[in-house]
């Protein structure tokens, strides 16, 4: 299918289009037309994906003399994945059009661990294994043992030819070419005209020169399911040194660098010497250096500098590599002191942390910013490929240069972190260990650069609502924002709140709820957990096929099912679907995620018990028979408990007006729309969304929910679990008669046939106009001798004929 948005022809690889793609892909042109930022929130399951694609595609093919690019930024390596399948079809569909995109490449970026060929490399179980493998194997000082793909491709230069590579199709040419994939995909980012990555590459200071040096501001940057990414630039930013890190630090870790350092000095001075005269002149030696190399994979092994140190000179007193050991080991010292003399949680401003630091090192603390890049300076100078082994004095030495990147005439500018002591780790209650973090409580820090630099950042996801939050978490304005309803013919959706107990008790009321406060009381907490296990029976006998149940948390679930255990539940349970549960262990998960779907195949039906912000809640989609109903137990807050997560909510209120309220509805409903949102794909696919709690169906909640779910709603959102359960009998009841898809041809699904059938015939320059209650407007190209028709709501008089 080919058709005109505006003046811009579009391919799509696909024999029907639904309505509120096109005015998708609409809202899209405009945004990309004012060159500004967009805010799109997609329907899930409404091919949000290859809409995106589509457009782009043939907005970059259109204005070609733009010689604009795609960064397309997802989350993880099945949502990349995916992305390059769609790609592949796209691709090949302007091939089938008539229109072949020439020169067109389109790589997919990712980790050593994803793309090595190299057996004793790849073999490695985790990823700092293979990194530290490969490099052994590539560096330019090892001269035993190395790795002949690598080679391979810096002796032949060899280029990746035009295409579309997703991870498998990447490593097949390495093989068949016997060169390294994981260095020709960086060869190939200068030429490459939509480029797949993890939020990562864009977002990670560390790591953002990879991509975005090769880009200039004209380049398009999507972040698809955009809803992760303030929690991402969290992440990137934030950082922490446990009792561990700072003992392995200061013991071993600057015992070896000690030694290294005085070995060089015995056996090559020279060495040292030339790396102190780079220093000299400055660390824009160094990025020259990088950039000249970039077109082979021997670049990598280059200085890899930061851009705002670019052009700055290190500080006299650190560029001897003995004075900055000694720099580095006062550091490691006052680090080990800090962490052991923690007995009580307390917070520091980033200007007192430092002001400490100053004292007790007797150091200038505007050479730390310095600290981080001069410590891989001279990892790579003493030839050091297990980079890894130092990774607990690179982490002390990345926030203190993360402190002093901020830190300029006795102040700090960005009152964006603060420093976090405490005498226990939240990650592990059971492990009686300090630490001390430093919290980034201001997303944008991560993603300010990208908004001030790119001229086109596209926000898109199907949980963004409500749309004004992301703006100002974000620091940018969308030129466009807009939240799109889901065209339906048949109510393939079925969102329910189920409020009460069988016996009309209000879940959520003092007696019922799945609040931390009733929790704690043993009689309520039996209570709820009855009133859920009364629903899930019901419900295994209803809903054919497989279940997917949400809890909020591990131990939340844990209490839950220890009782349904003692109380026969489970048995009762199993007697009509198998019961599988997400471990903590991503081995164990995926082996029940495997078995959970061979129940559903062979028409045994499953439950999958996991939990929101899990591994399953992400990521893994649960259509067709894998997911006829989601079930959500509870309000899936943050805990309220964590100190990170309190400092950056009073920030929040602080200086963008978000308060600590609006700000935790807005996260627990964003993570149960993306919980529910698994059982959707498509509108040929159907099932329930069960959300168990009164607070849901609070206008606070229920009124952050996309509109795609609100629609949906009607007047389910204060049932008891009798009514939940016999709404899911109807919904079933009714989804299990015949539906043909060719009745909703002209409605809510179009063909080229039914465009043709209501069109009329359109200059080329006619512009697409959507219709507010009816088909949206669409100008086609179209092989007989009309070449152009526009899809418009039927005439409300006498209907013209084509020759009229």
């Amino acid at each position: 299918m080919k058709f005109y948005i505006e003046d811009v022809l579009v391919c799509f690889p696909y024999e029907y289009i639904y309505p509120e793609q096109l005015e998708y892909m609409t809202e899209l042109k405009k945004g990309l037309d004012r060159q500004g930022h967009i805010l799109l929130e997609m329907p899930s399951g409404t091919g949000k994906t290859i809409s995106l694609l589509s457009l782009l595609v043939a907005y970059v093919r259109h204005r070609k003399e733009d010689r604009r690019r795609v960064v397309y930024c997802t989350r993880t390596v099945e949502e990349m994945t995916k992305t390059m399948h769609e790609l592949q079809k796209l691709v090949a569909c302007w091939e089938r059009e008539g229109h072949p995109l020439a020169d067109f490449r389109g790589v997919c970026l990712s980790a050593r661990k994803n793309l090595c060929i190299e057996p004793s490399v790849a073999g490695a179980l985790h990823l700092p294994e293979v990194d530290a493998a490969c490099r052994r194997k590539t560096a330019p000082w090892a001269t035993e043992n190395r790795c002949t793909f690598f080679d391979t491709l810096e002796d032949q230069a060899v280029e990746l030819p035009c295409g579309v590579y997703d991870l498998d199709t990447i490593r097949d040419f390495g093989e068949s070419r016997n060169v390294c994939p994981y260095f020709l995909v960086r060869r190939a980012i200068p030429t490459a005209n939509i480029i797949v990555h993890s939020y990562l590459y864009m977002v990670d200071p560390s790591i953002s020169s990879v991509v975005r040096e090769h880009m200039d501001e004209r380049a398009i940057i999507v972040m698809d399911e955009g809803h992760n990414v303030d929690d991402v630039c969290i992440e990137a930013m934030s950082m922490v040194v446990t009792k561990r890190d700072a003992a392995e630090a200061r013991d071993q870790n600057m015992k070896s660098l000690h030694q290294a350092v005085d070995a060089m000095k015995s056996t090559n001075r020279q060495r040292l010497q030339e790396e102190y005269d780079q220093l000299v002149n400055g660390l824009a030696m160094s990025r020259a250096a990088q950039r000249a190399g970039a077109e082979g994979p021997r670049a990598e092994q280059q200085l890899a500098v930061p851009a705002d140190l670019a052009e700055e000179a290190v500080p006299g007193n650190i560029r001897q590599a003995a004075h900055f050991v000694t720099f580095l080991q006062r550091l490691s010292d006052f680090m080990f002191r800090l962490v052991n003399r923690i007995t009580r949680p307390y917070v520091a401003e980033p200007l007192v942390f430092l002001t400490k630091v100053k004292e007790e090192c007797s150091i200038d603390i505007r050479h730390l910013r310095f600290v981080s890049e001069r410590l891989r300076i001279l990892l790579n100078t003493l030839q050091v490929a297990e980079s890894h082994r130092f990774r607990h004095i690179s982490n002390i030495a990345h926030m203190f240069a993360t402190l002093g990147m901020h830190f300029s005439d006795d102040r700090f500018e960005r009152p964006g972190f603060v420093v976090v002591c405490e005498p226990h780790d939240p990650s592990r209650p059971n492990v009686p260990d300090p630490v001390v973090r430093l919290v980034c409580v201001d997303a944008s820090l991560a993603v300010r650069n990208v908004f001030g630099f790119f001229k086109s950042v596209v926000l898109t996801s199907g949980t963004l609502s409500p749309l004004d939050i992301y703006p100002k978490i974000l620091s940018f304005q969308p030129v466009v924002s807009k939240s799109f309803r889901m065209t339906l013919s048949r109510k393939c959706i079925a969102p329910v709140i189920v409020t009460r107990s069988s016996e009309q008790t209000q879940l959520g009321s003092d007696e019922l709820s799945s609040s931390f406060k009733v929790r704690l009381q043993r009689n309520a907490q039996e209570s709820v957990s009855r009133a859920y296990a009364t629903l899930l029976k019901d419900l295994a006998q209803t809903v054919p096929d497989g279940i997917v149940c949400f809890f909020t948390g591990y131990q939340y679930m844990s209490e839950v099912m220890l009782q349904w255990h003692g109380d026969g539940t489970l048995d009762a349970l199993a007697q009509h679907k198998l019961i599988f549960v997400e471990t903590q262990g991503v081995q164990e998960t995926s082996v029940a995620l495997a078995n959970y779907r061979t129940a559903c195949d062979i028409g045994r039906g499953a439950i999958f018990m996991s939990i929101a912000r899990g591994k399953i809640a992400e990521g893994i989609d649960f259509d067709r028979h894998y997911g006829r109903a989601v079930v959500m137990f509870g309000v899936p807050f943050l805990p309220p408990t964590d100190e990170p997560l309190r400092q950056r909510m009073q920030w929040m209120e602080s200086c963008l007006g978000i308060s600590e309220s609006e700000y935790r509805n807005f996260d627990a409903v964003r993570e149960a729309s993306q919980c529910i949102g698994r059982v959707l794909r498509n509108k040929t696919d159907y099932g329930m969304m069960i959300l168990v709690d009164r607070r849901f169906a609070l206008n606070d909640k229920r009124k952050k929910f996309p509109n795609w779910i609100q629609q949906c709603f009607k007047e389910n959102t204060n049932l008891s679990v009798d009514s939940a359960v016999s709404v899911a009998r109807n919904f079933f009841r009714e989804m299990a008669q015949p539906w043909d898809h060719i009745k909703d041809l002209g409605t809510t699904l179009y063909n080229i046939d039914t465009l043709r059938s209501r069109g009329l015939e359109a200059p080329q320059e006619l512009s697409y106009q959507p219709q507010p209650q009816d088909a949206p407007a669409l100008v086609l190209e179209l092989p007989d001798d009309t070449d152009r028709l526009v899809a418009a709501p039927e005439p409300t008089g006498k209907k013209r004929s084509r020759t009229e």
